[in-house]
């Protein structure tokens, strides 16, 4: 009777632990690809990148937050759309500002800027470079270079979107 028992409780053992043990390898094999995707816009110990991958989904935030990159080397960003909703539902951009500029300033005066993908041009001096307003499931690209150290806002100009998609590119 003892044998079956512990036969058994090692069956459930094992059962359980190869259960979760999927759970766990999909999880581990979910966050491998979302590593390797993200592979070039990672920031370790403040390493400049010249390649920045931004994801953006229909839950209003940005895969990253902030980057390293090198002054004086082109640098290419790449946005994704990771979310389902078209682009004048929950389109999203990225606007990169000149240091001390305010996201909030930017963001509030982008609103009244439909025409222009919510990018106003009367505050194009503020601006370092921008992205198009994408939807669902697009993706765009802009190449840039940023000649002076700093720490350079971004923010998606969307409506409503600057006060949790913002963040900061270092140049070094």
């Amino acid at each position: 009777m003892k044998k079956i028992a512990i036969t058994l409780t090692a069956i459930s053992s094992f059962w359980l632990a190869s259960c979760g043990g999927n759970q766990d390898a999909q999880n581990h094999d979910d966050h491998a690809t979302q590593s390797q995707e993200q592979a070039g816009s990672m920031v370790a110990d403040d390493k400049p990148v010249t390649g920045i991958d931004l994801a953006a989904g229909d839950d209003m935030r940005f895969s990253q937050k902030d980057f390293t990159v090198p002054v004086g080397q082109q640098i290419t960003l790449t946005l994704k759309h990771t979310g389902q909703s078209d682009k004048n539902i929950m389109g999203h951009n990225v606007v990169i500002l000149k240091p001390g500029s305010s996201t909030s300033d930017f963001g509030n005066a982008a609103v009244n800027a439909k025409a222009e993908d919510y990018v106003p041009k009367e505050l194009a001096d503020k601006v370092i470079a921008h992205t198009q307003l994408i939807g669902g499931g697009e993706q765009t690209e802009i190449k840039f270079t940023i000649t002076e150290p700093g720490d350079y806002p971004f923010l998606c100009s969307f409506p409503g979107h600057f006060g949790m998609m913002k963040g900061t590119i270092t140049a070094k």
